[in-house]
């Protein structure tokens, strides 16, 4: 079954973004023109780049300069087309006796985004903008009839050029974009193998599970304890050690590595939570399958996490892995990483998204799995004893030699 699952989840979302793109939002601002020049000229470009763009794929929204930055800065577009104030006047100089002046659109990028998402601005802007070029250069060739010289029919072939430029560069150590992935996808890592290390080492702890170490077997006394008393001293190890475990994280990715982070302290918590969050979903999990818990916990906190499209927008996603968003922790703890490395530790960026949703999945694991382990100790055929006795009447249970 994983070798049908795994590739299924990890190669589909991958393979061919641009066909399962849907409703990418990008803005398009129209900034208003100086006097003096080609009149209509950059309301009739910004017309054909709305009609030109599929409106399957791209989502254009119109709007001004100053709305643009802050969408920038609250991560809600991957990428806008901005129509210069100078675009109309520059454009005049095209079929004029003037110096030829060129007018520059420019193509702004989501870089925080990664690597990929610009590509596919990049990627489905260009051929709109091409053919907006040439419908342009068309119109003014007819305005202008017989009177062109050569070099001006040659120009007006591409009437104005294109510059793609990042909304706001990355720091340096940023990965292209994908230093949030690998710091949300470790912090994740360390929640479930750190929870499955706890997991049989406390029921070791308390001579429930024999305790192993090469060909060494051991096995202390048994301490009867019930399902609800271990699973809530399991969740109180796991809380004790995330704090350090993410501060250990943060240390080697800012000391040694060299990642910039402005804001620590809001990193170091994020990190904290989510390793507690899935900590406690991988400990709950545990709790209520018992030892399948294991594959369990594998499928959901690494194969669905790293296949619900971490590095390709959500936007680009086939439907179905694009649904695992509500309910795998990669994307949200992903979204959280990321505002608070480059978009400032804005709420609205995502990470107060991040938040909340660490907040319900932790509260719902936890509350799953005590439902499951209280359930389990009411029937006493469920106990975690040993022998098939009732926690009150048990017998002493005899010692294993240890080896």
């Amino acid at each position: 079954m994983l070798s049908i699952a795994l590739p299924a989840c990890y190669l589909s979302g991958i393979a061919d973004p641009q066909a399962h793109l849907r409703n990418l939002p990008v803005g398009l601002v129209l900034t208003p023109q100086e006097p003096g020049g080609t009149s209509g000229a950059a309301e009739a470009l910004a017309e054909g780049i709305r009609t030109g763009a599929d409106p399957d794929k791209i989502d254009v929204t119109t709007m001004t300069a100053t709305e643009m930055s802050a969408r920038f800065a609250d991560d809600e577009i991957y990428g806008a087309v901005v129509i210069p104030a100078d675009f109309e006047r520059s454009l005049s100089s095209l079929t004029s006796n003037d110096a030829i002046v060129r007018p520059v659109v420019t193509v702004r990028t989501n870089a925080g985004e990664g690597s990929l998402a610009v590509g596919l601005v990049s990627g489905n802007l260009g051929p709109v903008l091409a053919a907006a070029q040439r419908t342009l250069g068309d119109r003014l060739r007819a305005a202008a009839g017989t009177g062109l010289t050569p070099a001006q029919s040659l120009v007006l072939q591409e009437p104005f050029t294109v510059s793609t430029m990042p909304d706001q560069p990355l720091p340096a150590e940023s990965g292209y974009g994908l230093t949030p992935f690998y710091l949300a996808l470790v912090a994740i890592l360390i929640g479930f193998i750190g929870a499955s290390t706890i997991h049989p080492s406390l029921d070791a702890a308390i001579g429930f599970a024999p305790s192993e170490l090469g060909p060494l077997t051991s096995r202390r006394p048994y301490q009867w304890a019930g399902r609800v008393t271990t699973l809530l001293a399991k969740f109180a190890v796991l809380t004790g050690v995330a704090p350090v475990a993410a501060a250990l994280l943060q240390l080697v990715a800012t000391t040694v590595i060299g990642v910039p982070v402005s804001h620590p302290v809001e990193l170091w918590l994020l990190l904290t939570a989510t390793i507690i969050a899935v900590g406690v979903g991988t400990l709950s999990v545990f709790a209520a399958f018992g030892s399948p818990g294991a594959l369990i916990n594998t499928f959901f906190f690494v194969a669905l996490s790293l296949a619900s499209g971490p590095t390709v927008p959500v936007e680009a996603l086939p439907g179905w892995l694009r649904s695992l968003n509500t309910v795998t922790a990669m994307n949200p703890v992903l979204d959280g990483v990321r505002a608070i490395l480059f978009f400032d530790a804005r709420g609205a960026a995502g990470l107060s998204h991040a938040w909340i949703r660490l907040g319900i999945g932790a509260a719902a694991g936890a509350a799953l799995g005590l439902l499951a382990a209280w359930l389990y100790d009411r029937n006493p055929r469920l106990t975690r004893h040993p022998l098939p006795s009732t926690p009150a009447d048990a017998p002493a249970p005899v010692p294993v030699p240890q080896t």
